[in-house]
């Protein structure tokens, strides 16, 4: 129960975050946008971090060099998430996210990728996308 809430919270956090990225995008540049999003996610994890006494650095070491620039991703997405939201609107522009991340991560299961058990890709997936994907087109009529 708490994986399904905690998956709705960022759910919830994401589309607000495409929004307000888009608007600090209407005054400075995408890419600016982005290193100020991260910076101030970076300090409220760091105040969160300390506050939940959960900052255990001990581990560093033994991250894979590709998993820490996961970082990086999160820099593109915010950049992305600012022209879609600029160009196609924020239900488009999440209904979009919503149907790419599941598709990645259905691949990336099937294939084993980045250290996930590997799952094959069932008819009941392919149909789940299929229905997201109808979803995004009556969304954006």
């Amino acid at each position: 129960m708490i994986g399904i809430m905690m998956a709705i919270l960022a759910g919830f956090f994401i589309a607000l975050q495409n929004v307000t990225n888009a608007a600090i995008g209407a005054e400075v540049s995408t890419w600016t946008t982005a290193m100020i999003t991260q910076a101030v996610g970076a300090v409220g994890a760091m105040i969160i971090s300390i506050l939940a006494r959960q900052n255990r650095l001990a581990g560093f070491a033994e991250v894979k060099p590709l998993y820490l620039f996961g970082g990086s991703f999160g820099a593109v997405v915010v950049a992305s998430s600012v022209l879609a939201v600029t160009y196609v609107g924020a239900t488009v522009a999440n209904a979009l996210l919503l149907i790419a991340q599941l598709g990645t991560v259905v691949l990336v299961e099937a294939m084993g990728g980045l250290d996930l058990k590997k799952s094959p890709i069932a008819g009941k997936q392919w149909l789940g996308l299929a229905l997201m994907m109808l979803g995004a087109v009556f969304i954006s009529l």
